[in-house]
């Protein structure tokens, strides 16, 4: 794993190793304190970004490769999913399991995202169906939020909780009240292809997607309704999308190596839309 300088482009430290196999996620606590990695070996690092050194032993307990980590937005937790098709949350300040492994969806989890407040946890599965969980108890909430016909790649709290959005293969996002866990409004328009990576703006009026066959989409959230064009320009999958802080950048990265830079649409008013 590597640490850069994004001012300069510039590597900082040595290279972090310690992972015996392809390490598939990295996540940094909000608090900064701690970067968390995770891959094909089963385990969860975590390493103090400031020095490059790792924190405390790795944290073991996943049968199978870990796919995703993500902190809580107070850094007092985080979750990981593996392919032994459980999901994992962790207190970071000393390594140790919470409660029990979450284990609802049927085989691997692929997605997991804390709501802003961090009282629920999202997860997203091949199994087809996205999952809310109470963070604290780790005791799932309402049933599962299904109408897929094929694997949830993707789920991302909109910036004041109230919305979860969930895409995948079946080439379809839908948003959801995150509340009571009901559907809002129709999908939004269904692709050919499927979709891998969803991003709210900060300000919470665009919502971005990427498609394997390599274009970036725009969405009000409030409408359901594309905003504008596809973005095109990558030749594969487009397997995330990030908006800048303040809302005036949109990063996607894809299959074929490249990272892309847009700028965002300006903030819009709701007299606007």
């Amino acid at each position: 794993v590597g640490l850069w300088d994004p001012a300069t482009g510039q590597p900082v430290g040595n290279p972090l190793t310690g992972h015996t196999g392809p390490v598939h996620t990295a996540a940094f606590s909000p608090d900064s304190r701690l970067l968390a990695t995770a891959g094909v070996d089963g385990t969860v690092r975590l390493w103090d970004p400031a020095t490059g050194q790792p924190v405390g032993n790795p944290l073991t307990g996943h049968t199978g490769p870990v796919h995703t980590a993500a902190f809580s937005p107070d850094s007092r937790l985080l979750a990981t999913t593996s392919r032994d098709a459980t999901v994992r949350l962790w207190d970071p300040a000393t390594g140790q399991p919470v409660g029990n492994p979450l284990a609802e969806h049927d085989t691997l989890a692929l997605a997991v995202a804390f709501s802003p407040n961090g009282t629920l946890l999202a997860t997203a599965g091949v199994d087809g169906t996205a999952r809310l969980w109470n963070a604290g108890s780790g005791q799932p909430v309402g049933n599962p939020l299904t109408r897929r016909t094929g694997p949830v790649h993707t789920a991302a709290f909109s910036p004041n909780g109230a919305l979860l959005a969930t895409a995948g293969v079946d080439g379809t996002a839908r948003l959801w009240n995150a509340g009571s866990g009901q559907p809002v409004g129709d999908p939004l328009a269904r692709q050919t292809n499927q979709v891998s990576a969803m991003a709210f703006s900060p300000n919470g009026t665009l919502l971005a997607s990427g498609h394997d066959e390599g274009t970036v989409r725009l969405w009000d959230p409030a409408t359901g309704q594309p905003v504008g064009i596809p973005l095109t320009g990558h030749t594969g999958t487009v397997f995330a999308v990030a908006f800048s802080p303040d809302d005036a950048v949109l990063a996607s990265a894809g299959q074929d190596s490249t990272v892309r830079l847009w700028v965002a649409l300006p903030s819009r008013s709701p007299a606007d839309r």
